[in-house]
């Protein structure tokens, strides 16, 4: 008997000593805590749904590079006269 619980409380100081395991979902506690420099971008991705990751280059910008709206340069009309 004497064994039993010197076995017993051998095993147990022991096992207070392992460390503890790691969450699973460290990258997504990590994800959330992204440091920038001026913001984080503000736009959500299509398929997923969730807030995009990437911070913004300028501090009047509240998107991202990827997210950004593209203004495209309307090129001049040109108008065809027609000579008789």
């Amino acid at each position: 008997m004497k064994k039993i619980l010197v076995i017993l409380f051998v095993s147990l100081t022991t096992m207070s000593f392992l460390p503890a395991r790691e969450n699973q979902n460290t990258k997504d506690s990590s994800i959330g805590n992204i440091e920038c420099k001026i913001r984080r971008c503000n736009a959500l991705a299509k398929s997923t749904e969730k807030r995009c990751k990437r911070c913004v280059s300028n501090e009047g910008d509240y998107q991202c590079y990827q997210h950004k709206p593209k203004f495209r340069t309307l090129k001049p009309a040109t108008f065809y006269i027609q000579l008789r």
